[in-house]
C-alpha cells in the first residue's frame, strides 16, 4: 500500500474511533457518558478484529457482548439480534464474542479472565490491572479522552487476529508496566 493511501487509511479509521458522538436525548448535548463512549467502543472494535473460522459469529448473526455490568450498557446497544449487529448479554454465559469486565473488582476480573483466556473471546477490560490479567484491551482515560491499549500476547493466546491499523492507534503492552 503507497504512503499516502495509508496514511488516509490511519486517519479515517482514527477519527472513527475517536470522532464524539451525540449525546442521547435528556443527557448534555456536548458531552456522553462512560458507558456510552465504552459501548461505542467495543462496537467499533470488533470490526477489526477477526476471530477463527469456527468461533466467528456467522453471517447475519449478531455478536455476542457479555458484559459484568450489563445494565450500564444496555441503552448503547440495540439488541435486535435477528439483523446482526449485537445482542447484549449479562455474564456468566456459556459463549460470548466480546466479554467487556464493567466494574468488577479485581479478583473477580481475574477469574473471569483465567476462565477466557483460552477462548476466543475478545476481553475488554477497563482497570490498569487487566492487561496484566490478561485482557486483550484495556480502556483508560487521558486527558480527558478514552483510548485503548491492547496485548498482543494475550490476542493470541485467545485465537484473535488484531488488525494492524487498530494496534497502530493503541498503546501496545508487552507485560509488566511497559507500554509503548
Amino acid at each position: 500500500m503507497d504512503t499516502g493511501k495509508g496514511l488516509f487509511v490511519a486517519a479515517l479509521l482514527a477519527a472513527l474511533l475517536l470522532t464524539p458522538i451525540p449525546a442521547l436525548p435528556g443527557s448534555s448535548p456536548r458531552t456522553a457518558t462512560g458507558d456510552q463512549l465504552r459501548a461505542l467502543f467495543v462496537q467499533r472494535l470488533v470490526r477489526y478484529v477477526t476471530w477463527p473460522e469456527d468461533a466467528a459469529p456467522a453471517d447475519g448473526e449478531p455478536v455476542i457482548v457479555a458484559a459484568t455490568d450489563a445494565e450500564s450498557l444496555r441503552p448503547y446497544f440495540d439488541d435486535a439480534g435477528d439483523s446482526g449487529g449485537f445482542r447484549l448479554v449479562q455474564w456468566p454465559v456459556d459463549t460470548c464474542h466480546v466479554l467487556v469486565l464493567a466494574g468488577a473488582p479485581d479478583r473477580s476480573a481475574a477469574a473471569i479472565l483465567q476462565w477466557a483466556s483460552r477462548r476466543p473471546v475478545l476481553t475488554v477490560g477497563q482497570s490498569p490491572a487487566s492487561l496484566r490479567m490478561g485482557a486483550v484491551v484495556n480502556l483508560f482515560l487521558s486527558d480527558g479522552k478514552l483510548k485503548l491499549e491492547i496485548n498482543p500476547e494475550a490476542a493470541e493466546r485467545a485465537g484473535l487476529d488484531i488488525s494492524s491499523r487498530l494496534l497502530g492507534l493503541a498503546r501496545i503492552y508487552h507485560g509488566g508496566d511497559n507500554a509503548r
